[in-house]
């Protein structure tokens, strides 16, 4: 069941950043929801062009039993009291399928844990919103991310638009060891460079099992946009400046 919010007095689609925006709406968070049953094999999800989706990350260490032993949340003291609450009971009722040893026998496993919420609006002004969990899925957990530059030819283009989905095979050091990117017929070759160059430069702790560091995949969606408007570049000529921009 969605957890219910009471609605601010501003409007939640203002345009601004949905950490922003969501973190206003859930402050008021309204507690009593039971938690939810987690799905490990909950489908990746790619949130980095959705603006009415918040993701968390926990540490969290599973049992032998597939059972929630310990966790952490990272990024804790950023979120609304209610809201971190309401996260650490959804993981508190969060089990996987057990993990083995080398040797078969039952193992502990340590990962990082993504949570995703959507924000549902209201129907009209003055009702309640929602906020719905959407689910998890069990990666090795970023501890440092990075994005390249923009591509030259994309930076040139006004109000451009686009993304490409990448997946990181994760070494037991933590450190991106190889990239796959993943994009529609037609996108420039620049933006395969830039997930790839972007990628190269995060960090994460490895999962484990018994404590011993494995290897492990993360994937993310590389979103790009440039302003429906660029700078003039003065060191045109002006009368060229108006040809190009017939």
């Amino acid at each position: 069941m969605p957890t219910p919010l009471r609605r601010p007095t501003h409007s939640s689609t203002s345009g601004r950043p949905a950490r922003a925006a969501l973190a206003a709406l859930l402050s008021t968070l309204l507690l009593g929801q039971a938690p939810a049953n987690a799905q490990e094999d909950a489908q990746a999800l790619a949130l980095s062009s959705s603006r009415d989706r918040y993701e968390v990350w926990a540490d969290v260490l599973f049992g032998p039993d597939g059972r929630n032993l310990a966790f952490n949340l990272p990024q804790e003291s950023e979120l609304p009291t209610p809201f971190a609450e309401l996260v650490k009971r959804q993981l508190q009722g969060a089990r996987i399928t057990a993990r083995q040893d080398k040797d078969g026998s039952p193992a502990t496993f340590r990962t990082g844990v993504r949570l995703v919420y959507q924000l549902l609006p209201a129907a009209t002004e003055g009702e309640v919103s929602q906020v719905k969990f959407l689910g998890l899925n069990l990666a090795p957990l970023p501890v440092k991310r990075y994005l390249a530059s923009y591509p030259k030819d994309i930076r040139r283009s006004a109000g451009w638009e686009g993304g490409v989905q990448a997946r990181c095979q994760v070494s037991v050091e933590g450190l991106c060891h190889k990239v796959d990117v993943d994009m529609l017929p037609g996108m420039p070759a620049s933006v395969r460079r830039f997930a790839k160059a972007s990628f190269e430069g995060w960090a994460f702790d490895a999962q484990r099992i018994n404590d011993r560091p494995i290897e492990g995949e993360f994937s993310v969606r590389f979103a790009l946009r440039t302003e429906d408007t660029l700078p003039t570049n003065f060191r045109i000529p002006a009368f060229e400046r108006y040809i190009r921009e017939r």
